[in-house]
């Protein structure tokens, strides 16, 4: 059992305002005995103390209970429904748009691409030897014809690895171009 007080003694212990008190007893604070007529309220401290503490406690969880955090904003129950209906919302128009055949799993886009790509790259390194026996035809010396073809395929090369650059991360190490050197050096390895 506490101290038992009025209401200004009351306000005073706890840090409050009378009509705050007042609104307390309104709002259901425990009271030792009912004023009137001249007699003051009377409250014990103790009970008092426990309708608080009990009070504050309600308050945090129903606080806690409505909303949460997420990046520093609170999100209400209210903000969190809707958000979960237009989640919701997303995924059926997802599951008509892949049942109609418009969408198509990112692995398999990848896939198919992956394959162009390789097929296209074998395609184009494949040119210059390709050529080769045209351009013998029309220049007729073997050194000029080992030229356009070098020339053909730096070309090739060149555009590769701008493609190449555009779609891989930048490299750790800086990438060296082949040169017309290297190229013929290859060439030459080849034609022995």
């Amino acid at each position: 059992m506490g101290k038992t007080v009025n209401r200004q003694e009351l306000a005073d212990i706890f840090g409050y305002s009378l009509p705050t008190i007042s609104a307390w007893v309104e709002n259901g604070m425990p009271v030792k005995s009912h004023g009137g007529r001249g007699k003051q309220f009377e409250f014990d401290t103790e009970d008092v103390l426990k309708w608080l503490l009990a009070r504050e406690r309600a308050e945090r969880r129903a606080h806690t209970a409505a909303t949460l955090k997420e990046g520093g904003e609170e999100i209400t129950i209210d903000k969190a429904r809707l958000r979960n209906e237009i989640a919701k919302a997303k995924l059926s128009e997802l599951e008509l748009a892949t049942k109609m055949e418009l969408v198509r799993p990112i692995q398999m886009i990848v896939k198919v691409l992956s394959n162009e790509i390789a097929n296209a790259r074998a395609r184009l390194l494949g040119i210059p030897s390709k050529l080769r026996p045209a351009i013998q035809l029309e220049v007729g010396a073997p050194e000029g014809t080992k030229k356009l073809v070098n020339e053909v395929e730096r070309l090739i090369l060149e555009a590769l690895n701008e493609i190449k650059m555009t779609t891989e991360p930048v490299e750790e190490e800086p990438h060296v171009e082949p040169t017309v050197e290297h190229i013929e050096q290859d060439e030459e390895e080849n034609d022995e």
